[in-house]
């Protein structure tokens, strides 16, 4: 019980309950100059503001096309949309607020409130997320062997109780456990503020490092059984596109097990043991990929969300001339093709000679 209070206490929910004011106990900045404390990064914080935008501009447009498209039928959609909002949120925090806060120097007394604040977006977003990939893997698993029975979740109403399980643990990660604290000595984010008269084991998110394990673990698992379907329903069908699906899908699913599993085991470690500043900045990096990866995937992959943000951002006039310039190219070229051949057929009739 005394655990629960002390997290409730560091939570955002207790600074919304008290006239948005920190809990002075655990967060006091008196007589404590932030800027004093850190150092400015201005490369890499240029860096994560850069690629924050950047992946904004992206992910933006490409949730907005699913949102609109024949897509959200599916309840793959339906998750997806639901995660690219998560990773929206996670984004602000482990790129733009990253990013600036690096580049003048901060640490958690130079913007106390915004610190807290975007530490409990940042964090309650990844553990919603966790959920949400989680839940994503077994959708895709049902797809492949539709003789699962946790399948009839994703079904008809039921999708929507189920989507309600990773917004609901949002909820819960956002206001109910304590917040991440970035500082720029690192250029990362941490439960600890680093203030004096407290030990770091006051600053422990039991909730985030269990949560941290269970998707390392579970993420793993479910996309190795996904790739196992995958090959070995492979067989009856022709080698060459199986092999080319299974490569590609084997690639994503690394890909996406490796960033998370990364993030999530160093954001872990470095919470009670000492990290070298470049084993902690391989975590603030492959949490950044967590998050910004999906989208890249969505508009290099997907033909559907490519189309869609093209015709989202490019004039209806532009793309009208240009599908008109298109056209006749395509009819004059079998046009050009028939003509050749006649040509060539009455020259051979001729001479004896086909050119």
């Amino acid at each position: 019980m005394e655990l629960l209070t002390s997290d409730v206490d560091q939570s955002l929910n207790y600074v919304f309950r008290n006239g948005f004011r920190l809990n002075q106990h655990f967060y006091s900045c008196e007589g404590v100059d932030g800027f004093a404390l850190g150092q400015p990064r201005q490369y890499l914080g240029t860096y994560f503001m850069t690629v924050g935008f950047f992946l904004l501009i992206i992910y933006i447009p490409c949730l907005i096309v699913i949102a609109r498209s024949d897509l959200m039928k599916s309840s793959c959609y339906k998750i997806m949309v639901c995660l690219g909002v998560l990773d929206i949120c996670c984004i602000l925090t482990n790129s733009v607020a990253t990013g600036f806060l690096g580049f003048v120097g901060a640490t958690f007394c130079s913007y106390p409130f915004f610190i807290f604040f975007m530490g409990s977006l940042g964090c309650g977003c990844w553990m919603g997320s966790c959920a949400s990939c989680i839940l994503l893997g077994i959708n895709r698993c049902c797809d492949v062997n539709q003789h699962l029975r946790i399948r009839t979740i994703f079904i008809g109403r039921k999708m929507y109780l189920t989507i309600s399980i990773p917004i609901l643990y949002t909820v819960y990660s956002l206001f109910f456990t304590k917040p991440i604290l970035f500082n720029s000595n690192y250029m990362s984010w941490f439960f600890n503020p680093m203030l004096p008269g407290h030990e770091a084991s006051d600053y422990i998110n039991i909730a985030h490092t269990i949560n941290n394990c269970v998707v390392s673990m579970a993420t793993t698992s479910i996309y190795a059984y996904l790739c196992i379907l995958l090959f070995a329903k492979s067989k009856h069908f022709r080698s060459e596109s199986i092999s080319k699906t299974q490569t590609q899908i084997f690639f994503q699913s690394v890909l996406i097990c490796s960033f998370n599993a990364i993030a999530a085991y160093i954001y872990v470690y470095m919470q009670f043991f000492y990290s070298p500043p470049e084993v902690v900045l391989i975590g603030q990096l492959a949490w950044q990929c967590a998050h910004g990866s999906v989208c890249l995937i969505y508009i290099t992959m997907n033909k559907t969300v490519r189309r869609g943000v093209i015709d989202l951002f490019v004039p209806r006039v532009i793309r009208d001339q240009a599908r008109i310039g298109t056209n006749r190219t395509t009819i004059s070229r079998p046009i050009l093709s028939v003509i050749g051949v006649d040509a060539k057929t009455r020259t051979g009739t001729s001479s004896g000679t086909v050119f």
